[in-house]
């Protein structure tokens, strides 16, 4: 009998551990990476009703904030989950505190991957330059560190003899302000014919030679990333462009009216491509400008239209600050005489017809 009875209550307990009523549901949060929003599970109905009718009782912000305000969310419901959805996005790599009903979830973004920078790009992108070149350019994939181009970049003949100091110096480096582009600035005063640098030490670039621009390995990005392996790039050295830019030489093809084909410019010499975006425009027949995408090489404009061209004639504008890739301007070239100031202050205008094929 004692034995009977002693199996009946192991029964019944085994069938309490094993009930239902046992298991309480533990609260949680998650951040979905689909649409941003926290989802949090787990909560007592009561709970629940309680976040959506009073928005005071969710607040989330970042872990140690010193702030007592909490970020600007909405809240929301998708079945049994309460749904919390930041106006900003959260950060990557953060770590968030969630409080809801009581309860104080910690939410922890994992940080992104790492992302090895390339070199994209250099421009001037001809094979050839002007041998009293002025700027050149390199792009990068990622945003990139401050404070190490001089150690990280140099020039070399194509035999590998290090060019000496062939940039300017400069205490604050030339960076675009995505940090993706800068701007190497060869040395005018070396450049510029007469001047104590140029007697002494000639140019960094000279006629019929050809040379290699080398960024090294360890040249990191701005988030602590190296390139890995060196980028490097060839290029030769023509005569020197020492003439003012004079847009009647251009080459023009215009497009048809009716058509999206670009409205193209082709330049008698390698012009800073940075500065033919900016400072080249085209306004329509009634004086409106014209939008569309506009893209140059330098050694070409290009402007493809948002909306067909329309018959008519186009005023293409090119301001007087554009400059070519050795530094002449409209005004003046740039080895003009010491005390010489440029005539050219106001923009040029070319007028370009566009017809009915």
């Amino acid at each position: 009998m004692f034995a009977l009875q002693t199996r009946m209550r192991r029964a019944l307990l085994a069938a309490f551990l094993l009930s239902p009523f046992a298991a309480v549901a533990e609260v949680a949060a998650r951040l979905d990476g689909a649409s941003g929003a926290v989802v949090v599970t787990g909560l007592a109905p009561q709970d629940m009703s309680s976040a959506l009718s009073d928005a005071e009782a969710v607040r989330l912000q970042l872990e140690d904030s010193a702030s007592a305000r909490g970020m600007l969310v909405s809240i929301s419901q998708d079945g049994e989950a309460l749904i919390v959805q930041p106006r900003f996005a959260l950060k990557a790599g953060a770590s968030y505190v969630l409080t809801v009903a009581n309860e104080t979830l910690r939410i922890a973004l994992p940080a992104p991957e790492a992302t090895t920078p390339r070199l994209v790009s250099f421009a001037p992108s001809q094979a050839v330059l002007p041998a009293n070149t002025l700027r050149l350019y390199l792009h990068f994939s990622e945003p990139m560190a401050r404070g190490q181009l001089r150690e990280m970049v140099s020039l070399v003949t194509v035999g590998g003899t290090p060019v000496a100091s062939p940039f300017l110096s400069l205490e604050a480096e030339l960076w675009d302000p995505s940090q993706t582009r800068a701007t190497l600035l060869l040395d005018p005063g070396r450049i510029k014919q007469g001047v104590g640098p140029n007697v002494s030490g000639g140019a960094p670039l000279q006629e019929g030679q050809s040379y290699r621009l080398i960024v090294s390995q360890q040249m990191r990005s701005a988030a602590g990333h190296p390139l890995g392996k060196p980028a490097s790039v060839a290029f030769r050295v023509g005569p020197p462009e020492r003439r003012a830019i004079d847009p009647e030489t251009w080459e023009i093809l215009a497009p048809a009216a009716g058509s999206q084909a670009p409205l193209t410019l082709a330049f008698d010499r390698i012009m800073d491509s940075g500065a033919a975006l900016r400072l080249i425009t085209l306004q329509g027949p009634g004086g409106q400008p014209v939008q569309g995408q506009i893209t140059s090489d330098g050694g070409g404009w290009s402007m493809m239209p948002d909306s067909p061209w329309q018959a008519g004639s186009y005023r293409l504008i090119v301001d007087p600050e554009l400059e070519d890739v050795a530094g002449n301007t409209i005004g003046a070239p740039f080895d003009a005489a010491i005390g010489t100031i440029g005539t050219q202050t106001e923009p040029v205008i070319l007028t370009i017809e566009i017809t009915a094929p």
